[in-house]
């Protein structure tokens, strides 16, 4: 039985119910075996334009949603490192994306960096970015097709998603990205759960597999185009560029504090044995390599700070709470979050404030 990753209205953000219908999203049945979405007169678009409307978003249950599902992705990784086999036990909806996401590295070739004067923002980004925004419907429907679960409704909502495909990737103009730009590519998983293109048995993969490879080309275009980061030093510090692989890889340390005890794993050991099977060891890697030369707890003091947390459990409950004041918080980030008829936007659905 194909379920949707939704969550209830009344589960708490640490047991989300993925069988529940959820208040904010669309229900699964709207777009079925054979539903249909609504018309394209409904993209996807901003509606976030001032301090009083991020506040409508912040204390809206699609909010919570949001919450609740990165905790139901992270419940699924608990203790799980990566694992190069599990691509072939992946379902075909997950196998495709990886496969598009495949795609979209396999491009960074046909553009090499131009010749430019600034080191910052190489302008070849532009002519990579544009064949994302022509092809992003195409590369998305031929994943979805894989997907029994949407049928009928594949079309549509390939023409919904790729407005988030395209907003995942950084600004093409700016040549910058940030966590706004990462929280579009969460934005669309969560409309894939909502939509019930994936089931349950698909959340660890979703993280493992389909968000592990978002970040290998995320990392592949920020090395090769130079971009900048969104902000001026990262939104929280944490990183320049990204929040959920702290995360999501908090969660899956959970219970390795002696394998990986929280204090050390900065440490150079620690980076070269586990940083290709865990997502925040990983991170990590990527700080130490683009900051070489200084100390770690100069270079990244909040990084730094966290180590003296006891427990990846810890770790994790901080990193969420974080997560939902520093990005989905904050207006710089969150303006741009695209609302359409998958995630709905809360003033239409539920202008009261949640508890």
């Amino acid at each position: 039985q194909v379920v949707a990753l939704e969550l209830s209205r009344t589960a708490p953000a640490s047991q989300p119910d993925m069988a529940q219908s959820a208040p904010g999203a669309a229900a699964p049945h709207d777009a079925g075996r054979g539903g249909a979405l609504p018309t394209a007169e409904d993209a996807p678009r901003k509606r976030i334009n001032s301090p009083q409307e991020l506040e409508i978003f912040t204390q809206s249950k699609l909010c919570q949603q949001l919450i609740s599902f990165a905790n139901e992705l992270a419940e699924a990784v608990k203790g799980k490192p990566r694992s190069q086999d599990s691509l072939h036990n992946a379902s075909p909806l997950i196998r495709g994306l990886v496969e598009m996401l495949d795609e979209l590295e396999n491009w960074i070739a046909d553009f090499p960096p131009l010749d430019q004067p600034m080191r910052f923002g190489n302008k070849a980004f532009r002519q990579w970015h544009a064949r994302l925004t022509e092809r992003a419907e195409g590369l998305l429907l031929k994943a979805l097709e894989k997907s029994p679960a949407v049928a009928g409704g594949a079309n549509r909502l390939a023409e919904e998603l790729a407005h988030y495909l395209r907003g995942a990737f950084g600004d093409e103009r700016r040549i910058d990205y940030g966590t706004g730009h990462e929280a579009a590519f969460f934005a669309m998983l969560f409309a894939l759960g909502a939509r019930g293109a994936v089931e349950k048995t698909d959340a660890a993969d979703l993280v493992l597999l389909v968000f592990a490879k978002y970040m290998r080309v995320m990392r592949c275009l920020q090395t090769v185009y130079v971009l900048e980061p969104a902000g001026s030093h990262g939104v929280w510090g944490l990183d320049d560029f990204h929040a959920l692989p702290f995360l999501f890889g908090a969660a899956q340390l959970i219970g390795l504090e002696e394998e990986i005890p929280t204090g050390e794993v900065y440490k150079e050991r620690i980076v070269r044995e586990y940083a290709d099977s865990f997502l925040y060891v990983d991170a990590i890697k990527q700080v130490l390599l683009a900051k070489k030369g200084a100390p770690f707890h100069e270079t990244s003091p909040m990084l730094y700070d966290i180590t003296a947390v006891p427990t990846w459990q810890k770790t994790f409950t901080g990193l969420v709470k974080m997560y939902r004041a520093e990005v989905l918080g904050k207006y710089p980030v969150i303006q741009h979050f695209l609302f359409g008829p998958t995630i709905r936007w809360p003033g239409d659905t539920d202008a009261t404030p949640s508890a």
